[in-house]
């Protein structure tokens, strides 16, 4: 089964948030942590690791934070996953004498890589267009 880390899905919602406040302010990780339902010390090493990659920045202190170090529109879901998976691999080596399952593998992995390059600006409006169609009955 292909899976992705809850160590992704964590930091991709969470860099959503920053994405959703970007030009707001800063956000603080305990409110993001518990508005998106992440373990604040999980949310931390998530948020070091960005840092680190130049995705995020933050400001220490009591009134410090987190933001988005650039624009949504410029930010994809691949860059996220790269820095917090490593990218993304379902080709083997080519040398295995597979050719045809790993020509099947590549064409998946371009395919996944195609639909990850969507950006933090769109993914924030199909979100938001997600929650208005959410219809409640009683």
């Amino acid at each position: 089964m292909l899976s992705i880390s809850s160590k992704c899905r964590y930091g991709i919602l969470a860099v959503l948030a920053l994405g959703e406040n970007y030009g707001g302010g800063l956000l603080q990780i305990k409110d993001i942590a518990a508005a998106k339902n992440i373990p604040r010390q999980y949310l931390e090493q998530i948020f070091n690791r960005l840092v680190n990659a130049g995705v995020v920045s933050s400001v220490r202190g009591k009134k410090g934070g987190y933001v988005l170090a650039q624009d949504p529109a410029k930010v994809s879901v691949l860059d996220l996953v790269d820095v917090l998976e490593g990218g993304v691999q379902l080709s083997g080596d080519s040398t295995s004498g597979l050719d045809a399952i790993n020509e099947l593998f590549k064409k998946a992995e371009e395919k996944l890589k195609q639909d990850f390059s969507i950006t933090l600006a769109d993914l924030i409006l199909r979100q938001q267009a997600l929650l208005e169609n959410v219809m409640y009955h009683i």
